[in-house]
């Protein structure tokens, strides 16, 4: 039912002529044969050739990214124009772009139009704003691709839009007070007025769609946050995005507006299948959000925050959730309680050897894995199906004091859990605390737990029976 290929063969090779190279590309993407009836060729920040129709978005942007030694990404970032508030650039020094911005009137960013922005490796460009509250917005309006193989800093928020496509490549640095980057495209009218609103302005990427966002190096934003919008949004196995102090997110949509701080901060609206995030790398901050129409975690999530408890994550499917392979996601807490864990989607799934951990060492968080209790929170989207793999891991034990927390296996049609879950209490000043750990569906299959470590510590239902259970 959750069939699913190994995470180790992610790309597949497939010949571009343009390149006149075989080149890596998504396993789910598509080649066409055939000569190419026009070429879209890049300027001289990425003068790359590439087919029209001969890779997916995707495809293109994880092309960019593996074969960018070969590429010549030849400069920094070119042809920025200011349409709100004021920009200088300074070139003078080798390998170096100093952008200098002012807010625009009344505002607190800046907007500039780019004809590339691209950076090659051993080459950095700065982006110094007023203040960290500031914000300088970065459009591309050509079909050029943005390559990042050097260093992008800013003392400010920045916002990066490319709907030709954006790679973030092994050994990329991205350094930011916050960082938005999105291949859907922004208006200029949205630029000016400083929205971060993203659904295309009649302008599309190289091949007629908006394009994808790939990430191989490392991103960090101090005290914002990181978002990473696309309608394939690809993190891989190397790469590190954090925000110290702040949230990352992951969209996969069509169209996405980002109105605030954190996860509540994002609207999007997203089509399932088409519409993926591929996790395979580390995403850390206080909180972490994946929205997309299919998703597939295998990396390494961790939310942690500053206050005595466990941060919170968010993976959220329109169609299939999967955590898979060695994924796993950390909102446990080393002093206070256990964070919060959802994961959601119309086919949820976390198998093989994942790990989802909610523990605390005052008492443990919450794991909701297809929905919440019977299903009834209507905040919360209930699966149709959701499968718990036997190797696969759910914890949120109270581990020095405290009650155990709540875990919620739920589907609305089929469940079949066979790891383990636990929500274990402890004793604390001679009382016995019990934790909360529900595996329940409304259909008619509820298939029982296999391991004796599962449903310990608490509470335990299954197809309607429910266990006392207490930790001894």
């Amino acid at each position: 039912m959750f069939g699913h290929s190994s995470l180790n063969h992610v790309y597949r090779t497939v010949w571009n002529e343009a390149l006149g190279a075989m080149v890596a590309v998504a396993e789910y993407a598509t080649s066409h044969g055939g000569r190419p009836r026009a070429v879209v060729r890049g300027r001289a920040t990425a003068a790359v050739a590439v087919p029209a129709g001969a890779l997916t978005p995707l495809a293109l942007v994880v092309a960019l990214v593996c074969c960018g030694a070969a590429l010549p990404v030849r400069a920094n970032p070119q042809g920025g124009v200011a349409i709100h508030g004021q920009a200088t650039f300074d070139a003078t020094q080798p390998n170096q772009l100093r952008v200098t911005t002012q807010n625009g009137a009344g505002t607190n960013h800046s907007a500039i139009n780019w004809q590339s922005f691209s950076i090659p490796a051993g080459h950095s460009t700065q982006i110094v704003q007023p203040n960290a509250a500031s914000t300088s917005i970065n459009r591309v309006v050509t079909n050029t691709p943005s390559v990042l193989f050097g260093t992008l800093q800013s003392n400010g928020q920045v916002v990066l839009v490319n709907q030709a496509g954006i790679a973030v490549g092994a050994g990329a640095v991205v350094d930011t007070a916050g960082f938005t980057a999105s291949a859907v495209g922004m208006t200029a009218a949205d630029a000016i007025g400083g929205r971060l609103r993203f659904a295309g302005d009649g302008f599309t990427g190289a091949n007629g769609v908006n394009g994808a966002l790939s990430v191989q190096g490392n991103i960090i934003a101090r005290g914002g946050d990181v978002v990473l919008i696309a309608p394939s949004v690809e993190v891989a196995q190397s790469a590190v995005v954090q925000a110290q102090g702040g949230s990352v997110v992951l969209a996969a949509g069509q169209s996405v507006e980002v109105t605030g701080r954190g996860l509540e901060g994002i609207t999007l609206q997203v089509q399932a299948p088409s519409d993926q995030a591929l996790n395979l790398g580390s995403l850390k901050g206080d909180a972490v959000g994946i929205f997309a129409g299919t998703l597939k975690h295998s990396g390494q999530i961790q939310a942690t925050t500053a206050s005595l408890q466990g941060g919170r994550v968010v993976l959220k499917a329109a169609g299939d959730a999967y955590v898979q392979g060695d994924g796993r996601i950390d909102a446990s807490s080393a002093t206070g309680k256990g964070g919060r864990i959802e994961v959601l989607g119309n086919r949820v799934a976390v198998m093989d050897n994942a790990v989802l951990d909610a523990s605390g060492a005052t008492g443990g968080g919450t794991v909701l894995v297809g929905g919440d209790y019977q299903g009834k929170n209507a905040e919360i989207p209930n699966a149709q199906v959701s499968y718990f793999g036997a190797n696969a891991t759910v914890k949120a034990d109270a581990t020095d004091k405290g009650e155990g927390g709540k875990v919620i296996v739920w589907a609305d049609d089929t469940t079949r859990a066979y790891g383990r879950i636990s929500a274990r209490g402890h004793h604390w000043w001679g009382r016995r605390v019990r934790g909360d750990v529900r595996q329940e569906s409304s259909g008619y299959r509820a298939d029982r737990c296999r391991h004796r470590d599962v449903c310990r510590g608490g509470w335990n239902m299954v197809a309607g029976s429910y266990q006392r259970v207490y930790r001894r």
